[in-house]
């Protein structure tokens, strides 16, 4: 059988780090083997669209920066049938100090995915524990949904009102989805990925 392959580009959330207890239980997968699809999770904890980004420093850790574009690469070398990006929460902490850069690289990812995957969608959906966002929190959401929209890909706000700040969908950390979280995640995306109409022939 040809099941679709769809990338799933982001951070800690798309991972599953900390609150799942295993890593089929995240949101990427559940989606994934509800539909038959065949994930490829591009994901590194942490990461943003200009966080850990940029070449390593004396600690090893990546410094905040636009310029490694490695996984965007891998995923569009890949030329899925569709990709889901999760990106957002880690960038805010570069506000306004690096708006400018924030912002280029929001453009750019998106873009770059727009253009070098043309025709297949894209969806795009940003995570929070809160509805309630901060000011830096609303600047980069209005961002990332106005880019999406403004380029047709598919910006899903639903994704990020459901957690709520309910606590039984989070981890001990009071941020990261639990089983429950990511189960809830998946089943506000799922509507949205059938519409897609991608088949497992």
């Amino acid at each position: 059988m040809n099941h679709p392959t769809v990338v799933f580009y982001g951070d800690s959330i798309v991972t599953g780090w900390r609150g799942t207890t295993r890593p089929r239980a995240r949101w990427s997968s559940l989606v994934s083997d509800e539909l038959g699809w065949r994930e490829v999770n591009l994901a590194i904890d942490g990461m943003g669209y200009y966080r850990r980004r940029g070449p390593r420093d004396a600690t090893g850790e990546r410094a905040p920066s636009a310029t490694d574009t490695t996984l965007l690469d891998a995923a569009i070398r890949l030329e899925p049938d569709a990709v889901v990006v999760c990106l957002a929460a880690n960038d805010i902490r570069f506000l306004p100090d690096h708006a400018d850069e924030v912002r280029g690289a929001i453009e750019r990812d998106l873009t770059r995915l727009r253009e070098e995957l043309s025709g297949r969608p894209v969806l795009v959906v940003t995570y929070y524990p809160v509805v309630e966002l901060s000011p830096r929190g609303t600047v980069i959401n209005g961002w990332i949904a106005e880019t999406a929209e403004r380029l047709g890909l598919h910006y899903v706000d639903a994704f990020r009102r459901v957690i709520d700040s309910n606590a039984d969908l989070v981890c001990d950390d009071h941020t990261h989805p639990n089983d429950a979280g990511h189960r809830a995640l998946a089943d506000a995306l799922l509507p949205v990925c059938r519409a897609l109409g991608l088949r497992v022939a």
